[in-house]
């Protein structure tokens, strides 16, 4: 079986939707994204730690010490990196919306052998390598809690760090995306 190597350019993306188009909208990036830049495919949400930044949004940051990325205001995937440093708020960011009809592409960390079919319908973590600067498909997640996606396909199983496509649970996108399922 082949072998992708994940690279900093390994992200997730928008993959398909029923209804044949993705929901985009853009967002003015908040102030304290000055410490975490957008970049696409990063995986977004509102700024919900800030009260004047509340319809502002930022990249989504991990757990301490662990690499899952655990929110109850994802958005989705920014389809459009940031060109400054963060440091004005006036910067409008595309995102492709976290709604129940599109699917994202996600890469993966998983050897060969454990990127199979079996994981069609399985719930599981997003992700983050520091390192790489990429959100993954965190197959190792040990809780129900941290799982913030639902696995709809996987591509050419049995390849290492292979993609999976997937959908973002509705229990953890923002009310603003999810309160129409």
């Amino acid at each position: 079986m082949a072998q992708i190597t994940n690279s900093t350019r390994s992200c997730p993306r928008p993959h398909r939707s029923r209804r044949g188009d993705y929901w985009l909208q853009e967002f003015t990036a908040s102030t304290a994204i000055s410490t975490a830049v957008i970049r696409y495919g990063d995986v977004v949400q509102f700024d919900v730690n800030t009260a004047d930044a509340s319809a502002k949004i930022v990249k989504s940051s991990t757990m301490a010490n662990v690499p899952n990325v655990i929110s109850s205001a994802f958005l989705g995937i920014a389809v459009q990196g940031s060109t400054g440093d963060g440091s004005t708020s006036t910067e409008k960011l595309t995102v492709c919306m976290a709604e129940p009809t599109t699917e994202f592409l996600w890469p993966t960390k998983l050897a060969g052998a454990d990127h199979t079919s079996t994981l069609v319908n399985k719930r599981k973590a997003i992700g983050y390598d520091s390192t790489l600067g990429m959100f993954y498909m965190d197959n190792a997640n040990s809780t129900a809690g941290d799982a913030s996606l639902v696995i709809t396909d996987v591509i050419e199983p049995g390849t290492t760090n292979g993609l999976v496509v997937a959908k973002f649970l509705s229990t953890v996108t923002a009310r603003y995306v999810s309160a129409a399922f």
